[in-house]
């Protein structure tokens, strides 16, 4: 028999068995299935984290159509990269079922308190921040959160509370203090407003708010030379933002006009 003769019937035996050894490699016991949709998630995670918007949505999206509908974490993705896209009512939607799924979890719960709040809907962020604040209790950053729209959505006592809680919590929370200072101002608790900004001022000199909060209190006790000072010491601070060119730089035109010639003395940054 030819060399060629012998070969024919070893290359046929190769092809019959090439599909069985194929089909073999690719069945995975449940538990290297699972091992392996966990490190594509987290992968997929990994490159939301590195703004690489378009990878992550792939293995979401098979993940959800193919290999576990349903996961919580592939929606919680999901709802992570719509919000990045700024798709807000899509993001909103994916974490509030990956919070279902889940169950509760402050996280979440925080990530859909941003999505609303930047949706333009802060009583409905401010529920969400308390439910994560809720969830736990320790994190300055979720109470802060939940202050912050309590008190833009004029609910300056429970802003009050919340905000004294995350101060003893956390004294160094940036803008605690300032926030503290706008829910007293919005309960027209001027002098402890007051002093509220004064302190969110040596705590965090950089603050502009806290000038802008103290000056506002000033012009309320009519106290217009230190509203002055303190209009003026913001603008040092922040001299082209719209707030400083149409509220801060008029309100100091407007102070310096009802002083007239007399001496300005501003106040250090």
């Amino acid at each position: 028999m030819t060399s060629r003769a012998r070969l024919v019937p070893a290359l046929l035996a190769a092809l019959l068995l090439a599909p069985a050894c194929d089909s073999s490699k690719k069945v995975l016991t449940p538990e290297e299935a699972a091992a392996k949709l966990q490190t594509d998630l987290e992968r997929a995670d990994t490159l939301v984290r590195n703004d690489k918007l378009g990878e992550a949505e792939t293995i979401y999206q098979r993940v959800l159509e193919h290999d576990d509908p349903g996961n919580a974490q592939a929606l919680a993705g999901m709802g992570r990269v719509r919000f990045d896209e700024k798709k807000y009512a899509e993001a909103e939607q994916y974490l509030i079922e990956a919070v279902t799924k889940k169950g509760d979890d402050a996280t979440l719960y925080y990530t859909i308190g941003q999505v609303q709040q930047l949706a333009g809907e802060p009583a409905k962020a401010a529920q969400s921040y308390g439910k994560a604040y809720e969830l736990s209790p320790d994190d300055s950053n979720y109470g802060l959160a939940y202050g912050r729209m309590l008190k833009d959505t004029e609910q300056f006592a429970e802003a009050e509370t919340v905000l004294r809680e995350v101060s003893k919590l956390d004294p160094k929370a940036q803008f605690v203090f300032t926030e503290l200072g706008d829910a007293l101002r919005g309960q027209e608790k001027l002098d402890e407003s007051l002093r509220t900004y004064m302190k969110a001022q040596t705590t965090y000199p950089s603050n502009k708010e806290a000038f802008a909060g103290a000056a506002l209190v000033y012009e309320a006790q009519g106290d217009n030379r230190h509203a002055l000072d303190q209009w003026s010491t913001y603008i040092r601070m922040d001299c082209c933002s719209d707030f400083s060119k149409k509220v801060a730089q008029m309100k100091v035109e407007s102070l310096e006009v009802d002083h007239g010639d007399d001496e300005v003395v501003l106040e250090d940054e």
